[in-house]
């Protein structure tokens, strides 16, 4: 009898064994379930919160990059030229008009042509200057030697240099803009292109619309330029 009581009392102490090492083995398991899920939540959480913030970023930065280029534009469409024409228009006189205003804008303010005014002379899509004065000949009238020279100086960017040896970026030719440091060809030319389809630039800063001329590059050239 003692031996079999022996017997039962270690099987029955080995089936508790089991019981407990598989009810630690299951408890154990849940627990690294559970760790896991809170782990998981815990990461798509600041996932997420690293995803709205780099997007409220990129919003941020959209937004004043748009700002800037609206404020831009604003200042562009706001500003006022003052310009005479005479000659073979309806009403010849001085005219107040958008900054970069065309000759056939002028024209149209000005009543339209004459019907003897001598089209073949008129550059119609050339960009309009403060203070500038536009001759609308006739048929037949000669132009004169002095208003071509005047014409061919303002074409060539004369006076761009004022006597501190700064550029003016509204009146350089592409030669002259390439005398800048840091201005090559391309951006030349690009300054000069922005310049013919936007009108005169109003602030220095405007230059970071041109490719390739950031914010550092803009310090750079700060002191090298002008607008006047």
């Amino acid at each position: 009898m003692k031996l079999k009581e022996k017997i039962i009392g270690a099987l029955s102490i080995l089936i508790l064994s089991i019981i407990f090492l598989v009810a630690g083995y299951i408890i154990n398991h849940n627990k690294e379930e559970e760790y896991k899920e809170v782990f998981l939540d815990e990461q798509q959480y600041f996932q997420s919160q690293n995803s709205k913030g780099n997007g409220e970023n990129e919003n941020t930065e959209n937004k004043d990059s748009n700002n800037k280029d609206s404020e831009n534009q604003e200042n562009v469409n706001d500003s006022k030229i003052v310009v005479d024409i005479k000659g073979a228009v309806k009403a010849p006189k001085e005219y107040e008009l958008k900054a970069g205003s065309r000759v056939r804008d002028l024209i149209e303010i000005a009543g339209g042509l004459t019907p003897e005014a001598d089209e073949e002379k008129i550059y119609f899509s050339k960009i309009l200057e403060d203070e500038q004065c536009i001759k609308i000949y006739k048929v037949g009238e000669e132009v004169l030697d002095s208003e071509i020279e005047v014409e061919e100086q303002q074409e060539k960017g004369t006076g761009a240099v004022d006597s501190k040896g700064k550029i003016n970026i509204n009146k350089a030719t592409v030669d002259e803009l390439m005398t800048i440091p840091g201005i090559g060809q391309v951006k030349a030319q690009s300054i000069v292109d922005y310049r013919n389809e936007n009108g005169k630039f109003n602030s220095v800063d405007e230059l970071t619309n041109i490719t390739g001329i950031g914010v550092k590059t803009l310090e750079k050239l700060r002191d090298k330029v002008d607008i006047k």
